[in-house]
């Protein structure tokens, strides 16, 4: 009688231990690297997704953008903030047999961060150049035999301003350089040009200014590529794993329906948003500074198709392949 006792006990321990794993197990899993990606899902963070009135356990992760490649590559992630580059390099890799998952464009929430900066006062602002595209390309031709740092060098940011270099027919040297490198330079007052992004750039001013020292911001990448191209500067939007996109058409259709929302959320009350983000855990940035550097981060949601032209444009100047299977 105790051994049947102890034996049914045990197995509702077991049961409830393996329901427990399984809940875990079939949660969704959203990714977004750390900075800017992070605030187009800020006001959704930490909410389980309803799908057709029913909840889904939903984790939540920051990470960062160095990883993102990786978590691709292990199917690790179902949903995952990514720059454009990065998933469509995934999506190739599968399309050609090397890759064991797929994955798809479901949205773009970045439409671009980064800035020609400098402490120098050699260079002009884009402002001070004409107005459209030949105007820009002076702006550009200012560089011509200079050496610039830039952030992400192998990555959309270094790739693009190298493009928009080659249109003016400037001869500029780009090196590589981590932000935190750029960051301490225009901090102590070091000489430094540099293609920086937000809202690093806003935080880096505000400590520039405190040692005495300046941060001037030159022009936005985004809208001379714009006026060079005729194209919108997508950066990084949301992928979906291709399986759960076949597999779970609702569930894809819910999280999207929410990214939207949360978008607009972080466009019509930034404060309260930004106030979330600082508490998300791995999460590095500043409510203030989210708030003061609203209007040069350029959150904005698109779907994929709508985004299309401009994914396909930028993926093209940018060295990356790209085909109609990476759009949901």
């Amino acid at each position: 009688m105790k051994k049947s006792v102890l034996s049914i006990a045990l197995a509702a321990v077991l049961a409830v231990s393996v329901l427990a794993f399984t809940a875990c197990d079939d949660a969704v899993r959203i990714y977004a690297p750390d900075g800017a990606p992070v605030l187009a899902l800020a006001d959704m963070w930490g909410e389980d997704i309803s799908v057709e009135g029913n909840t889904r356990a939903t984790e939540y992760t920051v990470t960062g953008e160095s990883n993102v490649s990786t978590l691709m590559t292990n199917g690790d992630a179902d949903f995952i903030v990514a720059p454009l580059n990065v998933g469509a390099n995934i999506h190739a890799g599968y399309e050609a047999g090397k890759m064991n998952y797929d994955y798809k464009l479901l949205n773009v929430t970045s439409w671009g961060v980064v800035y020609f900066t400098t402490n120098s006062d050699e260079h002009k602002s884009r402002s001070e150049f004409a107005e459209g595209r030949d105007g820009a390309i002076e702006f550009l031709g200012q560089f011509d035999g200079d050496t610039l740092s830039t952030i992400g060098l192998a990555a959309i940011p270094g790739k693009s301003a190298q493009y928009l270099f080659s249109q003016a027919g400037a001869d500029v040297t780009l090196n590589g350089a981590d932000a935190t490198v750029i960051q301490q330079s225009y901090i102590k007052g070091e000489d430094m040009t540099a293609v920086f992004a937000q809202p690093a750039i806003t935080g880096t001013q505000t400590q520039a200014a405190q040692q005495g020292h300046s941060l001037t911001v030159l022009g936005s990448v985004s809208e001379i590529y714009e006026e060079i191209t005729g194209h919108a500067f997508p950066m990084a939007g949301m992928f979906v794993r291709a399986d759960v996109l076949e597999d779970d058409p609702e569930l894809v259709e819910a999280v999207n329906a929410r990214v939207k929302s949360s978008v607009e959320k972080f466009a019509s009350d930034t404060q309260t948003v930004a106030e979330k983000a600082e508490g998300i855990e791995g999460f590095s940035l500043k409510a203030a500074v989210i708030v003061k550097a609203k209007d040069t981060l350029n959150v904005a949601y698109k779907n994929a198709a709508d985004s299309k032209s401009d994914v396909e444009a930028l993926l093209a100047n940018t060295g990356s392949s790209c085909d109609d299977k990476l759009f949901v």
